[in-house]
């Protein structure tokens, strides 16, 4: 007695014929899987798909997959610089897709370790290897431009290698970009739902997904990325003064603490080669103005930028 009439009839349908082969459904799609995979992995190398029959359901696939747009989870920008700084930042909750850290714990010997990765949602839809590379070193040195913000000469994070699916892809060389990253496709409610994720896990990521879309936090960060020096440090309070003033603001701070900074950072004397202005013929008038250290500098602008954000961004920054 057949319990079930149809087994016959549902064992013919589960089989299929892919490239004269019979196999069954489920290996079928396992095949179609792995070479749009493969179609992903040469487009990634940029090697075209000549060595397959053109004719074949292999060839269709993989070119489904050389044609495809990649996904953000389909990278992973493996970092190196301050483990402990990341341990700290992803120990208080998920990061935003903007930048979304992961790594601090070794599976294999389970415990923690310093190997941090990130991919970001500036990832979806590229193709161009030479693209995600530009963008993960802008990501990179905007988050390290918001950690000098909070620590003078921060150690910065620095990018050891990028995998897509797994697998290195080759290193390309940072290019001169200066431009805004600019606001992904996304609701209102979804982009301030990765901003408060970003503002609760660390300010610092917060200022990052701001600095995607507003000149004035872009170049804070970016100058402050920069080496520290008087003269990036004078820089950056220029540029800082000249946007609160496009916006009608006044940023907060006397104008004696100010006259120091600019004394010390305009005086060859005081700060030597790294002076705005060289050697001068001295004066009648002896320079009175105490001598200020790098970090004693680094302070000052902190502090300005700090009161920069509370007077023109309230609604994220109360920095003391």
């Amino acid at each position: 007695m057949i319990e079930n009439p149809h087994a016959a009839t549902d064992s013919q349908e589960d089989f299929v014929v892919r490239d004269g082969v019979r196999m069954t459904v489920c290996d079928a799609k396992d095949a179609a899987t792995k070479m749009f995979l493969r179609g992903q992995e040469l487009a990634v190398h940029g090697t075209p798909l000549t060595q397959l029959d053109t004719t074949s359901d292999a060839f269709a696939d993989a070119k489904a997959g050389y044609e495809a747009p990649f996904k953000q989870e389909d990278w992973e920008v493996e970092l190196t610089g301050d483990g402990q700084d990341l341990y700290g930042m992803t120990g208080r909750g998920g990061s935003p897709d903007y930048f979304r850290i992961w790594g601090g714990i070794d599976h294999v010997n389970d415990c923690p370790s310093n190997d941090y990765s990130f991919n970001s949602l500036y990832f979806n839809d590229q193709r161009d290897p030479e693209v995600i590379w530009q963008l993960a070193y802008e990501l990179v040195n905007i988050f390290n431009g918001a950690n000098e913000l909070f620590s003078f000469q921060a150690r910065k994070q620095s990018i050891r290698e990028i995998y897509f699916l797994g697998k290195r892809v080759s290193r390309r060389q940072q290019a001169r970009v200066i431009a805004l990253l600019g606001r992904p496709r996304m609701h209102q409610h979804k982009w301030e739902e990765q901003l408060g994720k970003a503002l609760q896990m660390s300010p610092r990521l917060g200022l990052l997904v701001l600095a995607t879309e507003n000149e004035d936090i872009y170049m804070m960060l970016k100058y402050l990325g920069f080496e520290a020096s008087w003269s990036n440090y004078y820089k950056l309070l220029e540029t800082m003064e000249t946007h609160a003033k496009l916006k009608g603001k006044e940023i907060p701070g006397t104008k004696a603490e100010r006259g120091r900074f600019t004394n010390n950072a305009n005086n060859f004397s005081l700060v030597g080669y790294d002076a705005r202005h060289g050697l001068k013929a001295l004066s009648e008038r002896e320079n009175t103005e105490t001598a200020m250290s790098l970090q004693e500098a680094h302070a000052f602008i902190a502090g300005r930028c700090k009161g920069y954000l509370n007077t023109v961004y309230p609604q994220y920054f109360h920095f003391t």
